[in-house]
């Protein structure tokens, strides 16, 4: 690539540019417009030591697209490979993307789909930083920020509300937010010492963060090619989005007043400059050569930075005072509108000529009053078009929505939903094509009951109705655990067995004894209760059993207990993917707390019984405290499997295939049949049916003794 010096970048012209007139003319002897008759040039007049030198300093060379910096493509920093990200796919965060033809692409699961990707962003964040603690979520609105004291990073949730088509942006700027948190505290504190200090007004306030927000973003993108390089790229596409042909088409806009376009050219400088035209670098040219040696080596520590800032504000404010002295006249101008305002809105009124004229002094005395109290900034920025331009532009080089973006808000339902799928954990597993019967039905979706009011209630109920056969239960199976001790005599070696010293006289050495403790291992036990339609009479009954059987083992200390439910092929909420199997979790050992949440089990829709068997022994396996467990499982169910795709013959088989492959690495499993109880001899090999919730102590009890033998 070309590199040159500023100077020969942007050019020297024979004529100046008047920002009164806006034209480009030729300069009289005394250096002022032959139109208006206003000084021309105005960047070498300041008050400011840091300013003078910067001008008067050598000319940094800048690359052919206005790099004054030397960065890689799209103004980023890096050389943009990340040797991690292979994935297949035209976008970075193809590995994430749901792709068009999966169920993420029902409306009905964008909650979910937005989820998934907040839990990416969030990791991605964490890479950046472990050490700096930041909590992610999407805004309803199209916008983000980050809040600095609280670590909170807020992301504009319209960019995937509809599709993942922006991943790859949304993912850089979760990364240029966190960067904000792990760097920018220092330039945050000194900002607000600076505004106060210098007793700064609120337009000030506001260019200065411009300024800094501009130089900041840039050092803190510097910084991240330091320390996770394979991350650039995001930051690529995100600059790409907000600046290339957005800012472009900015930029190339009428603007009126001189004072703002020369701030769109200094912004531009510092994010985006391929942006800056050969008209611009021509109306422009002295003040690009000069922010080009205030930035030259503004990133290289941060008082460079802070230094940098400083110096391009204070030219900022010289020039905002020069343009106000050239524009003083504005007041009689600014009169005349107002009268004209004031004359159609009052119409026919009786007004003498007399009382017009004294209107219109009072008018002028009241501008004038005000314009000598205002600043420069506020002078300048005394029509309400540009002020509303000004902040526009101040944030036109941070990532920020365009204006004419189609989507502005996130719908309130969306959120909602993201807001309930993340307080209930929700998440996706995936059972192996080889285990399942339809190929497209192996997605598990997994969410945690939450204890309310209603299910509060429910359970407590529950549990009293139940009291009878949970103590019963309790004092039947609690033999798991106990120690057995077993003595063993006539031994030729032990312990000494003092019943047996008689033999010594007759020369006998079996006169030891040796003691046996025989002790059971830790057992995993998971209550799996099918929660379809098919239930819905028989659910009380199966939940009260499984509260029953909870509240018995739960005490145990040799025991660790899981209780979840399964349904499949829902028509709401999460529930909704047609091939999925839907797993909700109620108990575990991670959520003892949740102690009242198993109230809210309920009939909900299909059963994919085997694929809902397979991922509670996954479950089991991954959260067990103990991988050499015994592990047992108790099916509460009415019987066959019925769902989208999966039923009649060739679901039983499934099931019965299922709990034979579990059971030959080491499970015991156990259904509990209520209601038709169909084909339970055909999908398991231990089975109860109870018809009666009064006999299930006696018989539940049995069964467990019986197979887990104790």
């Amino acid at each position: 690539m070309e590199y040159r010096s500023i100077d020969s970048w942007t050019g020297e012209y024979d004529e100046d540019y008047c920002y009164t007139c806006q034209k480009f003319v030729e300069a009289d002897h005394d250096g002022n417009c032959p139109i208006c008759e206003h000084q021309l040039e105005f960047t070498d007049d300041f008050a400011s030591g840091d300013v003078a030198k910067t001008s008067i300093s050598e000319a940094p060379s800048v690359s052919s697209t206005g790099d004054i910096w030397n960065r890689g493509s799209s103004y980023t920093w890096g050389r943009n490979t990340s040797t991690w990200n292979t994935h297949q796919g035209s976008t970075l965060s193809g590995m994430w993307s749901t792709g068009s033809s999966s169920w993420f692409g029902q409306k009905d699961n964008d909650a979910a789909r937005m989820l998934k990707h907040k839990r990416h962003l969030d990791s991605l964040c964490k890479v950046v930083d472990p050490t700096v603690n930041h909590t992610l979520e999407f805004n309803h609105a199209s916008t983000g920020y980050t809040n600095m004291k609280t670590g909170r990073i807020v992301i504009d949730g319209t960019l995937l509300q509809e599709d993942d088509d922006k991943l790859d942006i949304v993912a850089g700027l979760s990364i240029h937010e966190k960067l904000h948190l792990v760097h920018t505290q220092p330039l945050t504190r000194w900002e607000g010492d600076y505004s106060r200090d210098e007793r700064l007004d609120s337009n000030q306030i506001e260019l200065l963060h411009s300024i800094a927000n501009s130089v900041e973003d840039e050092y803190i993108e510097k910084q991240l090619s330091k320390d996770c390089a394979g991350f650039v790229k995001y930051i690529v596409a995100t600059k790409d989005y907000y600046f290339n042909e957005k800012v472009k088409d900015r930029l190339e806009e009428a603007n009126k007043n001189p004072y703002l376009d020369l701030m769109n050219t200094l912004l531009a400088l510092i994010r985006y400059p391929e942006n800056i035209n050969d008209d611009r670098k021509k109306r422009h040219s002295k003040h690009i050569q000069f922010f080009a040696r205030a930035l030259a080596n503004a990133l290289d520590d941060r008082d460079s930075v802070i230094k940098s800032i400083k110096t391009l504000f204070a030219y900022m404010n010289k020039v905002a005072d020069k343009m106000a002295e050239q524009h003083g006249d504005d007041i009689k101008g600014e009169t005349a509108e107002k009268m004209k305002e004031l004359r159609d809105k009052l119409g026919d009124a009786d007004l003498s000529p007399e009382d017009w004229t004294e209107i219109e002094k009072k008018i002028e005395r009241d501008a004038g009053k005000m314009r000598d109290k205002a600043t420069s900034l506020e002078k300048i920025l005394s029509d309400a078009k540009d002020r509303t331009t000004f902040k526009n532009i101040c944030g036109a080089t941070t990532y920020k929505p365009d204006e004419r973006d189609k989507k502005t808000m996130v719908d309130d339902e969306l959120i909602d939903s993201l807001k309930e799928l993340e307080d209930t954990d929700y998440h996706e597993t995936t059972l192996g094509k080889s285990e399942v019967i339809d190929k497209r039905a192996t997605k598990i979706t997994w969410r945690t009951a939450v204890a309310d009011e209603h299910s509060q209630r429910t359970y407590t109920y529950d549990s009293n109705q139940m009291k009878k056969q949970t103590n019963s239960l309790k004092k039947k199976i609690q033999l798991y655990g106990n120690r057995d001790k077993y003595i063993i005599r006539n031994q030729k070696r032990g312990r000494l067995d003092k019943r047996m010293l008689h033999r010594i006289p007759m020369d006998r050495r079996d006169i030891f004894h040796t003691t046996i403790i025989k002790e059971d291992k830790p057992l995993d036990v998971c209550l799996l209760v099918d929660e379809s339609g098919s239930m819905g009479s028989l659910m009380t009954h199966a939940r009260r059993s499984c509260i029953a059987v909870k509240e018995a083992l739960e005490d145990n200390a040799m025991l660790d207990l899981w209780v979840m439910g399964h349904t499949a092929d829902g028509a709401e909420g999460w529930h909704k993917d047609p091939r999925s199997t839907n797993m909700t979790l109620y108990h575990s050992p991670s959520i003892k707390d949740r102690k009242h949440a198993l109230g809210s089990m309920r009939a909900r829709y299909e059963n994919r019984d085997g694929n809902a068997i397979l991922a509670a022994g996954q479950k089991v396996k991954e959260e067990s405290n103990n991988p050499m467990s015994n592990k047992l499982m108790i099916v509460f169910s009415d019987g066959s499997p019925a769902a989208i795709g999966y039923g009649g013959s060739s679901g039983i088989d499934h099931v019965s295939k299922v709990v034979k492959g579990l059971e030959a690495k080491g499970w015991s499993i156990i259904q509990v049949g209520f209601g038709g109880a169909h084909y339970q001899e055909r999908m398991f090999s231990n089975h109860i049916y109870v018809d009666d919730i009064d006999n299930l102590s006696g018989k539940i009890s049995k069964i467990i003794r019986r197979v887990i033998k104790v």
